[in-house]
Order: C-alpha cells, then structure tokens, then sequence
C-alpha cells in the first residue's frame, strides 16, 4: 500500500513515520496528545482513565503497551480491513501515513491508521480500522471522538471508521463537526495543562485510576499516616458497598428462582421487553449476567 506523507498536510506538520510500538513511537507518543488518547482523556475510554493516562504522561508509572491479544489480533487485521475497503470503494485511493502535530498546537498529534484520497475530486479521508469480539449497531463514542481529532488536526472534513466487530463488517461515516471537535480540544488543553505543571486530574472512581496510584508507590514502609474525614469516608463507602453487595446478590438469588429455566429476564421499557439478563453457563453451571447498559423503564 502507497505512503502518503507530505511535509505539511493542510497545515498541519510531519513529525516523522513510526512503527508503532516502537521507541520511536512511543518517544513522541509521549510529547503530546494522539487520537487514541481522546477518547480517554474525555471519559469514554472504560479501561483507562484520565488519571491513569495522566500518570504515564508524568512518569509516574510505565507508559509502555502490553500486547495482548486484542492489541496483535488488532494490528494482524489491519491491512486486511483496508484492502477490504478498497475492493469495494474502488473510487478511492486508499495510503498509509505518518504522524502529523497540528499547525496551531504542538500537542495535538495526529496518526491515522489510513488516508483516502478521491481519484477524480482529490478528496481526503480519514480512516480508522477496529476490531472487536462483539458486533456493533454503532462505533464506540471514543472512536468517534478520535477520528474527530484526526480530522481537526489534519483538517480534512471526511471521515470513517471501519472495522470487524463480531466477525462481521461494519462501516460508519464520522460527519464533521466543528462543535464538537472544539469541546474536545478544550478538554485536551485542560488536561496537557495538568501535565505540563504536574497538576493531578480530578479523582473517579474507575478501577484504572486505583491500579495507577498502586503503581505509582510499589515501596511500602512500616509508618502510620492519619487519614482524617477521608479514612471516615472510606469505612463509610465500604460499609455501603457491604450492604448493596448483600442487597444484589439477594436479587440476583430471586431472579434466577422466578426465571427458572428460562434464558432471558425482561422488563417493560418505553419501547416495549427488553432483556435485562441472562443465564449463562459458568463453569458448566447457569450463572446470571446483568446487561449493565442504561435502559429506561416504565
């Protein structure tokens, strides 16, 4: 597949052609903000937080990817994907390309997985390539959100994410938005700030965020420190979380008695049954599986 990596694209400037994961990448990875750290960086990311990205930027803990299988199974299907959609959008060159810093902010750093140029008008396009074990009806918001960066930092208006979801093709255009890309812009500068003066990003609650401040002090010296309201506070939530974890396995109990041998447990939303949960075989046993995603009930 052809390169296409001018010295300025719409402004924007070439800092080099990386493998990723290589040192290379990984150096100027660190000097600013990539599309794949948007998404993080603005809460839509729910196995890294804005805390956990904050602390690897800082060097408070190892910033380095492991390749997991999602990560190989990613990179292996990636040139097969954009020969795929090349075959069928034959109107279209598709290329690799580098990565590019936005003409206005140094930070903002730009690494499409392709670029397409239209061999009749000269049109460019941002594409990004995913994988994924479950089909989708729509593409994650943090992938929307990173081909939005892409497009602000390279200026080019069209975009599309691609992808096998499931084992089955899944091809959504990402339309322009001006509005949103400058929200989120806001929300990079914010975060590069707390970077650059070593501010921590507010406190969540996502699991990350405990992994990274665990990592950040591995040591453990035999001293005592006085926690004040925030040791109060913790024996509080912990007491709470003891009595909603009884409350939902005592539910869970229940549920699974009035389902019986069903598979599905439904509920009447607004728009009709939907299923709420399952029952799945765990260890060659039915065990209960809660759909965790929001739902409006009547």
């Amino acid at each position: 597949m052809k390169t296409y990596a001018p010295p300025t694209l719409n402004g924007a400037k070439l800092l080099g052609l990386y493998e990723p994961g290589s040192p290379e990448w990984h150096e100027e990875r660190s000097k600013g903000i990539g599309g794949s750290e948007v998404g993080t960086i603005l809460g839509l990311n729910p196995w890294e937080s804005a805390y956990a990205l904050w602390a690897k930027k800082t060097g408070k803990i190892p910033s380095e990817i492991k390749e997991n299988w999602p990560i190989r199974f990613g990179k292996a299907f990636e040139q097969p994907i954009l020969e795929l959609w090349a075959e069928d959008h034959p109107d279209w060159e598709v290329m690799i390309t580098g990565t590019y810093e936005d003409e206005h902010c140094s930070y903002r750093h730009a690494n499409p997985d392709a670029i397409a140029r239209h061999i009749e008008t000269g049109e460019l396009m941002v594409i990004e390539v995913k994988t994924a074990r479950k089909t989708w009806e729509t593409a994650p918001p943090a992938y929307i959100a990173q081909v939005l960066h892409y497009m602000g930092v390279l200026k080019i208006r069209s975009g599309v994410i691609i992808a096998l979801a499931g084992m089955t093709w899944f091809e959504q255009e990402v339309q322009f938005n001006q509005f949103q890309i400058d929200v989120q812009n806001e929300m990079l500068s914010s975060f590069w700030h707390s970077v650059t003066e070593d501010h921590k990003p507010a406190w969540d609650g996502a699991d990350s965020t405990y992994h990274a401040v665990r990592a950040e002090t591995p040591e453990i010296d035999a001293r005592e420190v006085e926690l004040g309201q925030l040791g109060i506070d913790l024996m509080k939530a912990q007491e709470g979380a003891d009595v909603a974890s009884r409350e939902l396995t005592k539910l869970k109990s229940q549920v699974l008695h009035k389902m019986n041998d069903a598979k599905w447990g439904t509920i009447l939303a607004k728009t009709g049954p939907e299923r709420v949960v399952s029952r799945q075989f765990r260890a060659g046993v039915p065990s209960l599986v809660i759909n965790k995603k929001g739902t409006t009930w009547i």
